[in-house]
């Protein structure tokens, strides 16, 4: 049994009371539950688990859509009671302006002579190919070998020190500084003995400053072949279909108009979008935007934190203040909310949603990208996200049937 109140706008007020008995129980389950003696962790899960269930029956009964996590605030009573206080904020209403008819046009795609040249050069320059030297040569800086290779230290191979059949480019620092300078001059057929020190600073404690042995086996010296504008280099690219120049001429011109044209469908999708939006009218709440501004922020956290900086560090030497930088994410993070709120409510409308093909499809695909089972990964992404995703996606593409001049 619970109360509900709707104050304001786009705010609801659920409250309850746990009986004496019952939170005793409470307490009792949530004890063993968590396996914590701990007295306010125990109080803290014991509320939370009754206030979720109240929660999700409010929701049910009540239709509320929940726009961020609801706030909690709970008292006990003089007869030992306990009173549950859920501050709700909602979805806000959205009152669309008309959504379709809008009479968008198509551009018309092009790709030039001299782009697609560009491309077939770009493609046959990032091509590395390799040339297998006379048995007799002496491997340089540049060449490719291909070993066989044991790590070893106090002499006794180590986890993750040996390969067969590697191919390694001298002078590429892919190994540990000393390796590679170590096979200079070394012959298809021949054995050696690297001696390296594994860097102080190495990720593995056990190696980290650590000297080491490798003994190694080259197979092969392999030279790379310069790359050129010819049927034969282009036939060793081993590119699918593609064996002669004009082909992979053919071939680049095809990706290219494709990828224009994928780049410009979304554009377009999205101007509709932006231009519904614009004539859209909400309340949104402060919270809502409070809470994409955090995410926001989170995420240039950690895009800063994979250069060994803090946001912090960012800020400063970017002379600006945590205040200034949230005032620039501000806006950006409203209209994403805005435009988000727009394809919710067209959908609604329009009644467009994933449906189980649609899932199963999607599944499927998401599966090949990453090479996990469908099955698994249903369990790191809840249908309800992906359902979400497809929807955006089947409303962006009814927006753009029915606003482009046929």
């Amino acid at each position: 049994m619970y109360n509900i109140e709707f104050p304001e706008k786009n705010l609801a007020i659920v409250s309850f009371t746990i009986s004496k008995d019952e939170f005793n129980n409470d307490l009792e389950a949530a004890k063993k539950a968590i396996g914590d003696d701990d007295v306010n962790k125990i109080r803290e899960f014991a509320i939370s688990t009754e206030a979720g269930k109240v929660l999700a029956q409010a929701v049910k009964e009540h239709n509320l859509k929940i726009a961020t996590e609801p706030s909690l605030v709970s008292d006990v009573n003089p007869d030992g009671s306990v009173t549950v206080t859920l501050n709700i904020v909602l979805v806000p209403e959205v009152e669309l302006p008309a959504y379709t008819g809008l009479n968008f046009e198509r551009e018309p795609i092009t790709v030039t002579d001299e782009e697609i040249m560009q491309e077939v050069l770009q493609r046959i320059s990032s091509t590395r190919l390799w040339k297998e030297l006379p048995a007799d040569a002496d491997a340089k800086e540049g060449d490719q070998v291909i070993i066989d290779f044991v790590g070893e230290k106090d002499g006794v191979p180590f986890d993750g020190g040996s390969a067969q059949n590697f191919p390694l480019v001298l002078g590429s620092g892919q190994f540990i500084p000393g390796f590679e300078d170590q096979l200079l001059g070394a012959k298809a057929g021949d054995e050696r003995t690297v001696e390296v020190t594994f860097p102080e600073n190495y990720f593995e404690p056990s190696l980290a400053g650590a000297p080491v042995i490798f003994k190694v086996k080259i197979h092969k010296v392999e030279e790379p072949v310069k790359p050129e504008l010819s049927d034969e280099f282009i036939a060793q690219m081993k590119l699918d279909g593609v064996k002669t120049v004009d082909e992979l001429q053919a071939k680049a011109k095809s990706d290219l108009f494709d990828m224009r044209t994928q780049e410009f469908e979304n554009r377009l999708a999205y101007d509709i979008l932006n231009r519904i939006t614009q004539g859209a009218k909400m309340d949104i709440p402060q919270a809502m935007i409070d809470s994409q501004v955090a995410q926001h922020m989170a995420q240039y956290e950690n895009q800063v934190g994979q250069y060994g900086m803090s946001l912090a560090d960012f800020l400063k030497a970017s002379h600006q203040t945590m205040d200034e930088f949230k005032a620039k994410v501000y806006p950006e993070a409203e209209q994403e909310l805005r435009a988000a709120l727009v394809l919710e409510a067209i959908a609604a409308k329009e009644e467009i949603k994933a449906d189980d093909e649609d899932l199963k499809k999607e599944y499927e695909l998401l599966s090949a990208v990453y090479n996990f089972p469908a099955e698994q990964l249903k369990m790191i992404l809840p249908e309800q996200a992906v359902a979400a995703q497809i929807s955006q996606r089947k409303t962006l593409d009814f927006l753009k049937e029915n606003n482009v001049k046929k």
